[in-house]
């Protein structure tokens, strides 16, 4: 339906739109945690081994990726929880370069020169899509609940959430620990997608560019993201190759804008919440009109 070109750059934009939900659950929880290529890794080689060597359906090696993530990623959220601010920032970012260099010292993941002959799949836009949609409506579901209030009084103060009975600790490690789960996730999705991988693709500019389109998007709402990510993304992918080459260096500009101009980013909150109120207000007049 969609060319090989076009359908690489839509799933890469909804690795990223993963990404970036995956950065922005623990933000919402008052953490700057860095370790969503950490956990992107873990998941992308995790499903990049189990296809090469096992020859497993994508939906077996996605599954994989998100256990293995869900357990490495909920072992040092454990000791992030008892961290804020720049410690839990910095700590988190060194996850990276610890992984890095366990996987260019594994040969069975490829070493240095990286692990190829993941196997293809054929409608793995189609999976991209509904992997997409499932953990959308799962984080819209989360953010309206009791869970996802908690986060809020949290980030707004910590003292005070847990004065009016929030397990500040363990709805912490909650909200890293599912940060893993959508970036392993992602992680999976990425390997199927470039079918190479190398330790050296997880780095700090994978990061920035995550953090510049959940800062971009807008840091307080999950939409954000879906402008975000293909916004930012097509200057790596359809801008003229000189300015792909300085595409961190717009990254990077775009992003101290951002945070100096619109600092709730493109989609604030109480664009979210006109947008609802529309539409519920839109919903109730029919209703209406439907019993008269």
């Amino acid at each position: 339906m969609f060319s090989t070109g076009t359908t690489y750059f839509l799933i890469l934009v909804i690795v990223y739109i993963l990404l970036v939900w995956g950065a922005l659950i623990p933000f919402r929880a008052g953490l700057l945690y860095n370790g969503t290529v950490y956990c992107m890794a873990i998941g992308g080689y995790v499903a990049g081994f189990l296809s090469k060597n096992f020859d497993l359906p994508f939906i077996v090696c996605v599954l994989a990726a998100i256990l293995v993530g869900l357990i490495l990623g909920f072992i040092p959220a454990l000791g992030f929880a008892r961290t804020n601010g720049i410690v839990t920032a910095i700590s988190s970012m060194a996850l990276i370069f610890i992984l890095e260099s366990v996987i260019r010292n594994l040969d069975f993941l490829g070493g240095s020169t990286g692990m190829t002959g993941i196997h293809k799949e054929n409608h793995l836009l189609l999976w991209a899509v509904i992997l997409l949609i499932i953990f959308g409506v799962f984080l819209y579901r989360l953010n309206n609940s009791r869970i996802g209030r908690a986060w809020e009084a949290i980030q707004t103060d910590p003292q005070m959430a847990q004065s009016l009975g929030v397990n500040t600790f363990w709805m912490t490690v909650a909200a890293l620990t599912l940060s893993s789960v959508f970036s392993a996730t992602a992680g999976a999705v990425y390997a199927f997608n470039m079918r190479v991988l190398y330790p050296g693709t997880f780095s700090f500019t994978f990061l920035l560019n995550i953090m510049t389109m959940l800062f971009v998007g807008g840091r307080y709402t999950q939409w954000g993201a879906i402008i975000s990510c293909p916004l930012l993304w097509s200057i790596s992918v359809f801008m003229p190759t000189s300015i792909q080459k300085l595409s961190n260096y717009i990254y990077a500009v775009i992003l101290i804008l951002i945070l100096m101009l619109r600092p709730e980013g493109i989609v604030t909150r109480r664009m979210t919440n006109k947008v609802k109120n529309f539409f519920t207000a839109k919903l109730s007049r029919r209703r209406q009109g439907a019993k008269a």
